[in-house]
């Protein structure tokens, strides 16, 4: 893959602005997963066959039972927990200790520490595991430190110092990983077979970049912005496809809908408690609902069985849908 220029082309040709919705088109909080354990959920991940859902929080990880949701066991961790990624088939799970620059590696089925790491930057926050390559990629926000590890030990396999300040990556599959870069407005592209920078994808229209996800199927990326703004990257030519206002306002937490191979729903969580859900009908994304007052950060995961979005608030885990 060659490097991947700054200069993008036809951005306002490609760029399709759509109106937001006043209303939130049915879509509410359904029900509420309380914890009897300090402090709101900051990072959230499903384990869709295992009926799971995992809330990382200041302390540790609780767990909770989807279908009834209950809590069923809880991770202790010194430090608040900032980021979480899941490897169902390895039995493993990882979740960053912000304040600590650690990474725990654990048992999904005891709840153990197998062990923990450091991440080999300050203030590591997302996590993105990447099966095909048997890594697990840790997102050093102060000092844009990118660091991988093994998946199944947490042994330091490299360390790639893109600077800026990284947040949410996504790997492709085919050899590629993508890390937003709040601070410079951009996606980073790494190649991960040598571990090294490829060049970066401007998000622009885009403002302080914090969530991502990878549509490997039909190529694209969706970058969830600080500044009202989707942004759909086609990762190949590194170009801006396509640009969907929204309603809510700060950084923003972006999660996929698929039905069922197809991308068809985003939800986006914003810091100013707002929920924002984007459909994607024929790859042409809009904006169809926004939700009020229904989350208190940016944290979100969703579960395809139920067709249900879990999003972090003050008052514990809210269940949306329909």
């Amino acid at each position: 893959m060659k490097p991947i220029s700054l200069a993008l082309t036809s951005l306002l040709l490609a760029a399709a602005w759509m109106p937001a919705p006043a209303m939130a088109q049915g879509y509410k909080a359904l029900s509420t997963l309380g914890s009897d354990s300090p402090g709101s959920a900051q990072a959230l991940a499903v384990d869709s066959k295992a009926r799971r859902l995992y809330a990382g929080r200041q302390g540790g990880v609780d767990v909770y039972d989807i279908d009834n949701g209950q809590k069923v066991g809880t991770l202790a961790i010194e430090g608040n927990v900032g980021g979480l990624a899941l490897a169902p088939d390895l039995r493993r799970g990882y979740a960053t200790a912000v304040d600590r620059a650690t990474v725990v590696v654990f048992d999904l089925e005891s709840l153990a520490a197998v062990n923990t790491v450091s991440s080999g930057g300050s203030e590591p926050r997302e996590l993105e595991f990447d099966a095909k390559a048997g890594v697990v990629y840790v997102s050093n926000a102060k000092g844009g430190q990118l660091v991988a590890l093994d998946a199944r030990n947490g042994a330091r396999k490299g360390s790639l110092a893109l600077g800026g300040r990284l947040r949410q990556a996504s790997a492709d599959g085919r050899g590629h990983l993508f890390v937003a870069d709040e601070a410079r407005d951009l996606l980073h592209v790494v190649d991960t077979a040598s571990f090294k920078s490829l060049g970066t994808i401007s998000v622009w229209p885009g403002k302080a970049p914090t969530a991502l996800v990878n549509d490997v199927k039909e190529r694209r990326i969706y970058v969830a912005t600080g500044n009202s703004k989707m942004i759909v990257v086609d990762p190949d030519p590194g170009q801006m496809l396509n640009v969907v206002s929204t309603e809510g306002t700060g950084a923003a937490g972006i999660a996929i809908q698929y039905a069922p191979a197809r991308l068809v729903r985003l939800y986006m969580p914003n810091a100013d408690g707002s929920l924002d859900v984007v459909q994607n009908a024929k790859l042409t994304p809009s904006l169809e609902a926004t939700v009020p007052k229904v989350a208190g950060g940016t944290a979100v995961a969703f579960d395809e069985k139920t067709g249900r979005a879990f999003v972090a608030g003050a008052n514990g885990i809210q269940v949306v849908g329909k």
